[in-house]
């Protein structure tokens, strides 16, 4: 499929290589059924969808001579990753597994056949009867091309490990990391509980990076406790980064930074301090932050509603973030 655009983001269809990755967790009733647990075994597994099995998409505008994916009326008719939970009851919402992907955001203002269009990062749920979800939502990946590399190929190559936070894996030495500060939507991280205007942000499922919060030790490995075990690191390196120009927003108008700002600074900060980013240079900095940026304002999209989307990207883009402490 020809790369088309839309909004600066590729356009989702049958012809394109787009995908679902990592929407988790998908909980299956799995075999065996015993006494003890007569459904079967509740597992969670990833759960995909590849754009290739795009059903209900355009009749009349195609690209490439293929289908194309638009609001309310095309899915991707299976998923995979399930494949094991295949107990009677399968998935414990939907019943289903390998089920349906729906989507749940779309273009504001390209349309094909009278409908949106669905572009890279908009909102995807999987494993469906019906457009019940049976997975939270998640980015719905394409192949968007920054400079000759996607955005898939060039953060596993610059090694920062995108994960929600419940599901973080990071190397010892390094910590998971809410790139953009859950400080700017929640009152109380603790208790998981967002401000009103914010409504379903979850700490634990924010988009996070795996960014080193340890010194090195002379010898090999790190310094894991102790006086200044933490200080001039990249993760604090970005921490008083991002303090700083809280303090300037602060002072200069007497509010906080517009979500557009708060994310600007803080996928500014990752690329400039994570390593691999500093040592490729500015050029693929600036690549890495595009990336990261899109995939956040992709789960704020999904979390400002309900249902989602109820706010455009403009429209979030210019909300105020609320008052961000410092962080020591």
């Amino acid at each position: 499929m020809a790369n088309v655009y839309a909004n600066g983001l590729e356009i989702s269809g049958k012809g394109s290589d787009g995908k679902t990755i990592a929407a988790f967790p998908d909980t299956c009733f799995t075999p065996p059924q015993t006494p003890a647990t007569p459904p079967g075994v509740p597992i969670p597994y990833p759960s995909f969808g590849m754009s290739g099995d795009t059903d209900k998409g355009t009749g009349t505008v195609k690209i490439a001579g293929k289908t194309v994916n638009i609001k309310n009326k095309s899915y991707l008719s299976k998923t995979s990753g399930t494949e094991a939970g295949c107990a009677p009851k399968k998935n414990i919402i939907t019943s289903k597994n390998t089920g349906k992907e729906y989507f749940h955001s779309w273009s504001n203002d390209v349309k094909f056949d009278g409908e949106p269009v669905i572009r890279f990062t908009d909102m995807a749920t999987n494993d469906h009867a019906s457009p019940q979800a049976g997975t939270p939502p998640w980015v719905h990946v394409l192949k968007m091309n920054v400079g000759g590399i996607t955005c898939g190929k060039l953060l596993k190559k610059m090694n920062l490990r995108l994960h929600p936070h419940n599901k973080k894996k990071c190397p010892k030495g390094y910590q998971s990391e809410h790139y953009v500060g859950n400080e700017y939507f929640q009152e109380d991280r603790a208790s998981n509980t967002s401000y009103d205007q914010w409504k379903e942000y979850s700490v634990r499922r924010a988009p996070c990076v795996c960014i080193r919060s340890m010194k090195h030790k002379k010898g090999g490995g790190f310094q894991e406790t102790g006086k200044g075990s933490r200080k001039d690191t990249p993760h604090d390196t970005k921490t008083k980064a991002v303090n700083d120009y809280n303090e300037k927003r602060m002072a200069q108008t007497g509010r906080s930074p517009k979500l557009r700002g708060a994310v600007a600074k803080g996928t500014k900060s990752i690329a400039e301090q994570h390593k691999e980013c500093r040592d490729a240079g500015p050029a693929t900095q600036k690549k890495v932050a595009k990336c990261l940026s899109m995939v956040f304002m992709a789960y704020m999209q999904s979390v400002v509603g309900p249902p989602p989307p109820e706010k455009t990207m403009e429209e979030l883009n210019e909300m105020r973030t609320m008052r961000h402490r410092t962080v020591k």
